[in-house]
């Protein structure tokens, strides 16, 4: 009997962990259209290069990113453009970031770069401190 109650203990920790865990997985967020970086490698990249080629056509644009810590926690990342100021507002939120400083923070940056390894960065943001959490590597597809 008293493996039976431990066996339930252990079933109810399990599905009370599972319901209270709100992160979502790698595969749910490049579902919900986020570029995904993640331990699995890179998922979605497409809708970043559809961000940057509107972009350069000085289009109003949106992309979110979801970069997962080795612990497996989101740190979510979403950039805009906008055409009339063509500036870019960037919101970092790590909220979920069980071992984070569980911040949501948001600057305007002027310039989307891409260094000579193909890493992309912002540069000129009012809040540099904040722009510099932003980086993505080029994938060639």
């Amino acid at each position: 009997m008293s493996f039976l109650k431990s066996c339930i203990v252990l079933l109810l920790i399990s599905l009370f962990t599972v319901a209270c865990s709100k992160s979502i997985s790698s595969n749910e967020a490049a579902e919900e259209g986020y570029v995904v970086y993640g331990n699995g490698g890179v998922l979605n990249y497409e809708l970043f290069a559809q961000f940057l080629d509107k972009v350069n056509k000085s289009e109003s644009a949106i992309v979110k990113f979801a970069k997962y810590t080795d612990e497996g926690d989101p740190i979510f990342h979403t950039l805009e453009f906008d055409d009339d100021s063509k500036d870019f507002t960037y919101t970092y939120d790590s909220r979920d970031d069980e071992f984070g400083k569980k911040e949501k923070v948001t600057t305007k940056c002027r310039t989307l770069s891409k260094d000579k390894n193909g890493t992309f960065g912002f540069i000129g943001c009012e809040n540099d401190e904040v722009g510099k959490r932003f980086n993505a590597k080029e994938q060639i597809q």
